[in-house]
Order: C-alpha cells, then structure tokens, then sequence
C-alpha cells in the first residue's frame, strides 16, 4: 500500500459528532460549527403562496373587528350620554316642580323677597303684620318647659 500524504488524511478526515444537547467531554464548540451540525442551513425554505393571502385576510379582518368594536364602544358612550342628560333633565323638571310646590304652599306671613315695583321703604304685606322675619319656633316638649 501507498504512503497517506497529508492532503489525503484531511480529506478523509471525518469530523467528531457535535451535539447541541450534549457535550460529555466538555469541549468549546464554536457556533458556526454547532449551526452546521444543526442541518437547518441545508434545507431551502419555502413560503407557501397562500401565506401571504392569508397574512392579509388576518389583517383585514383584525382591521374591521377594531372599527366594530370602536364604533360600538362609540355608539354605547352616546347612548349613556343621552341617558345621562334624559336623567339630568328629569331632575331638572322635578326640582323646578319641587320650587314651584314650596312657593305656593309657602302661607303670606313669611317675608319674600321685595318686590321690583314697591319702593324701598315700604314693607311687605307679611312685614305689617308683625314684622316677623321667621317663622315662631315650635312649642317646647313637657320636659324643656321648665
């Protein structure tokens, strides 16, 4: 047999397995070598032509259920706007009742308020009466008479 010349052994060298999980003997491995060793360099990676159809459809789709949802969000803020002022003015309504109720059950000898057309010396009807400015307090109970 013919003498191995160097070019030979290198050739016919064979590499030690490199695993990316074990490494037994502790050896530093570096990564273009363990990225080899993976295999994943020698496949061509292909993207289907419906991906990209598909990947749109998804857009488009999550572009419509944002505007739904934006637009029910804006219509629900609308309605609780219009419920808000329906019950402000219910309340508005039933306070002005209120006044309206009090001012007429209000009796004569309480003092209003001036009139415009009576000049500035004269009294109320209820002020010549007896020129009271509050109602008289309520009678005392058995107990604070003494």
């Amino acid at each position: 047999p013919k003498k191995l010349t160097r070019e030979d052994m290198e050739s016919w060298k064979i590499p030690p397995c490199i695993s990316n999980w074990k490494n037994s003997k502790g050896y530093t491995i570096p990564l273009d070598k363990r990225l080899a060793a993976d295999g994943r360099s020698l496949e061509d990676v292909q993207i289907n032509d419906q991906f990209a159809k598909f990947s749109e459809a998804l857009y488009v789709a999550e572009q419509k259920a944002r505007e739904s949802v934006e637009m029910r969000a804006k219509i629900q803020r609308e309605l609780a706007m219009k419920e808000k002022e329906k019950k402000e003015e219910q309340l508005r309504e039933l306070a002005m009742q209120a006044r309206m109720e009090r001012a007429r059950s209000v009796p004569e000898r309480y003092p209003g308020p001036p009139s415009e057309g009576a000049p500035a010396g004269s009294k109320s009807v209820a002020n010549q009466e007896g020129d009271m400015a509050y109602p008289p307090p309520p009678p005392l109970s058995g107990s604070e008479a003494r």
